[in-house]
């Protein structure tokens, strides 16, 4: 049970972060379309926001780990 409480913990976050990743992307890219001469700034939030998502995805991992570990 703690295996399968692991696995699903983990997948949830990971897959939540790469769909959160992915849109993150698809706004950055369509902004650049946009307006392209603001590539500079678009580039920085977009790192910023990918940040704040991978954060989630390693929060996720931790949280997975403890419910392996520490059970």
């Amino acid at each position: 049970m703690d295996a399968l409480a692991f696995g699903l913990t983990y997948s949830i976050a990971g897959g939540l972060a790469a769909v959160g990743l992915g849109l993150v992307g698809a706004a950055a890219v369509g902004a650049v379309g946009r307006n392209p001469d603001a590539l500079g700034k678009i580039r920085t939030m977009m790192i910023l926001a990918m940040g704040f998502v991978d954060a989630l995805a390693i929060i996720g991992l931790v949280v997975a780990l403890i419910i392996k570990f520490l059970k």
